[in-house]
């Protein structure tokens, strides 16, 4: 049961442990220029998260690379325990696959894949040298490994504090009396009134928390099956201060997964030791936890019973008629739900809405809830059918929930529903129509209306009406698209970063408009991707353009220019690094002359201060450049062979959790920029470059 396994693994406590990633593993360290624009932002977010769940980094990252179809392995020295081992993929890797093996080649534990890494969990029983295989599920590039330990020393490998499928099973009690975990649960009846106690922890490991709850405590879950759409009605009296909570089951059964809470009751009649839910429900199973506000336990009894709902054509009539293009605010109102849509969980209350279309058009639908909501919009051609949903989304975008595409002729149900069953506040929602095709009627819509872009600053492109008439290299030519022109005025970088995207844009750059022999680039823009060009003088034509005809909508960019003059003079100038002499320096309030692609954060947002400084090599050697203990925390360091644009000549690139480059270099002149990560991150450092003939 993965949902199962990713939710209660995360919450659980592991126990002390040590991971050094061999030496034989660090040495084949590739360049960083591949790791991806936002890899340490994805890296910091892992980190956080683990550090959250009680783990910290007890060792060096480790950098290799993977060919595609094939797999690169790392060896590992643990020690008895439980581990989280994050892999990074970067630019050009579309995913990895891992497996561990332990010291005898068994495999052991369990790889789960997350949004931008894929991490292994186990606790392995035995000390000694343990293999990572880290195989491509798609392209080539580099990656990034870390690992994580938990460093409670008063934990132990019993029960509840161990992650995996190698740790020891909780024994239940053979008389079946005691409740089960959230993958089984108590059976509970319609109509029958239960008596239990919460005297005995959940098997889950605890670490569970109820959104009415203030702190985990022992639980007890049972498992419930309806058949048809009621009102299940819940009631608890217990001889403590109670919590209830209502969840309904994952696919593969798991009943207390975090995200599928409905309901939470903490006190209910004035009375701290009752609790009372009311939700409507559809046929399927659902768990009930009966839990304790803040770690009381007892007695209780808990009843469950099942009431007629009203009919969905009550509702469904009483859908109000939208106007295109014009914005509408109307109150959820916390009545619970009525209508569950395919890419939401449900469980608040809705809004309908009637949408006419004479044509077939252009349609965007955007939804966004004042202080939380968790809104999602749902398009069917028949209100009280579900299998007649066209479109679903929950995908956050710009201001609020957004949803794009090409719809026939027909009379439509815009379901705007909340997740949170507890929200009551003010949603806004507007449903934008255009026929298909386009009006034109848009500023930068043809080649000789071009918008004239500034060097620096922020961008939203919204290409809904706009007209297909620009042709581009990565695209359909019939698609919608608006045109920018930039006039660079010297050899420059450019760097365009996308934020924030409704459907599927491209971004073509062109010396001549709608002419293919003179693109210089093309290529998707999709949420997080920078694009990052060097141009010579002239001007050029910046097409935005969706990748096919049902693609259009707003897109949000960041834009910047780099003058690489100002870059060649602070090189040309570079204060030579001798080996085995240190530098003390610093960038506070030094020029912004450079950026570092590999390592420096998101283009968008580098503005730090940075210095640079050069060696050179009569013959092939082994370089070691270290930044000193007192440099400033946020320091990063670029290896290049050519100054000025790393685009060509980046070499290797440190995270900030790293303050040292160990290459072998063939003979020349090298450069070192000592940068920030992110913006105004600088300060004093110490660097220091030893040199070894090979």
């Amino acid at each position: 049961m993965a949902s199962r396994s990713l939710s209660s693994l995360v919450r659980r406590s592991a126990f002390a442990a040590l991971l050094v990633l061999a030496a034989p593993a660090l040495a084949t360290t590739p360049a960083c220029a591949a790791k991806g624009p936002d890899l340490f932002a994805r890296m910091g977010a892992a980190k956080q998260q683990a550090e959250f769940d009680g783990f910290k980094i007890p060792g060096p990252t480790a950098n290799d690379r993977v060919e595609e179809g094939k797999e690169t392995k790392l060896k590992l020295e643990l020690k008895e325990g439980c581990y989280k081992i994050f892999v990074f993929p970067g630019d050009g890797l579309k995913g990895v696959e891992l497996a561990l093996a332990d010291p005898a080649g068994k495999p052991i534990g369990q790889a789960l894949k997350q949004e931008g890494q894929t991490v292994v969990k186990v606790c392995p029983t035995e000390a000694g040298t343990h293999v990572l295989s880290v195989k491509s599920t798609g392209g080539s590039g580099a990656f990034m490994a870390q690992s994580y330990a938990n460093e409670e020393k008063e934990a132990s490998s019993g029960p509840g504090n161990c992650t995996g499928p190698d740790c020891p099973e909780e024994p239940v009690s053979p008389g079946g009396t005691e409740p089960d975990d959230c993958s089984a649960g108590l059976e509970l009846q319609l109509g029958a009134t239960v008596k239990g106690n919460n005297n005995r922890r959940g098997q889950n490991g605890g670490s569970m928390r109820w959104t009415c709850a203030a702190s985990e405590g022992n639980f007890v879950v049972y498992r419930l099956h309806v058949e048809g759409r009621h009102k299940l009605v819940l009631d608890l009296n217990a001889k403590f201060d109670g919590v209830l909570a209502l969840y309904h089951s994952t696919a593969e059964g798991y009943l207390c997964e975090q995200g599928n809470e409905m309901e939470c009751s903490d006190d209910a009649e004035g009375a701290t030791s009752k609790s009372h839910i009311e939700s409507l429900v559809d046929t399927g199973d659902y768990g009930i936890v009966v839990s304790s506000f803040d770690g009381d336990r007892g007695e209780y009894e808990l009843k469950a019973q099942q009431l007629e709902a009203p009919g969905l054509d009550t509702y469904c009539n009483a859908a109000r008629t939208i106007t295109p293009d014009v914005k509408m605010t109307d109150v959820v109102g916390g009545n619970g739900s009525n209508f569950r849509s395919s890419c939401g969980n449900g469980d608040g209350d809705e809004l309908l809405y009637k949408l006419d279309l004479k044509g077939r058009s252009r349609v965007r639908a955007t939804a966004h809830t004042t202080a939380g909501g968790d809104p999602s919009i749902s398009i069917r051609t028949r209100c009280e059918d579900p299998m007649s949903e066209l479109q679903c989304s929950n995908q956050y975008r710009f201001d609020g929930v957004s949803w794009t595409g090409l719809m026939s002729p027909g009379s439509y149900t815009v379901i705007v529903d909340s997740s949170d069953p507890q929200y009551v506040g003010n949603a806004e929602v507007q449903v934008d129509v255009a026929p298909d095709g386009g009006t034109g009627q848009v500023e930068g819509d043809t080649c000789k209306d071009a918008k004239p872009l500034t060097p620096s600053g922020n961008l939203v492109t919204d290409t809904f009406k706009a007209k297909g008439d620009v042709k581009v290299s990565c695209a359909s030519d019939s698609s919608a698209d608006i045109v920018y022109k930039l006039d660079v005025k010297s050899k420059s970088r450019v760097f365009v970063y996308a934020s924030d995207t409704e459907g599927r844009h491209v971004l073509a750059i062109q010396k001549a408009c709608s002419d293919l022999k003179g693109e210089v680039s093309c290529d998707l823009l999709s949420n997080g991707k920078q694009i990052d060009q060097t141009l010579d003088a002239g001007s050029y034509y910046f097409v935005v353009k969706g990748k096919g005809v049902e693609d259009f909508g707003r897109t949000r960019l960041n834009l910047k220019v780099r003058d690489l003059g100002a870059a060649a003079a602070v090189c040309k100038a570079a204060p030579k690094l001798e080996t085995g002499k240190s530098i003390s320096d610093s960038t506070a309030g030094a020029p912004d002359n450079f950026v570092s692609p590999g390592c420096g954060g998101s283009i968008a947002y580098q503005a730090s201060g940075d210095k640079v400084y050069q060696f050179t090599l009569k013959e092939r050697s082994h370089v070691n450049v270290q930044l000193k203990p007192g440099s400033f925390y946020n320091t990063v360091m670029s290896l290049r062979s050519d100054c000025a644009d790393p685009t060509r000549g980046e070499i290797v690139c440190t995270s900030y959790y790293s303050k040292n480059i160990d290459r072998d270099l063939d003979a020349g002149t090298y450069f070192v920029v000592v940068d920030g990560y992110g913006t105004k991150a600088e300060g004093a450092f110490t660097i220091e470059l030893t040199t070894k003939k090979l």
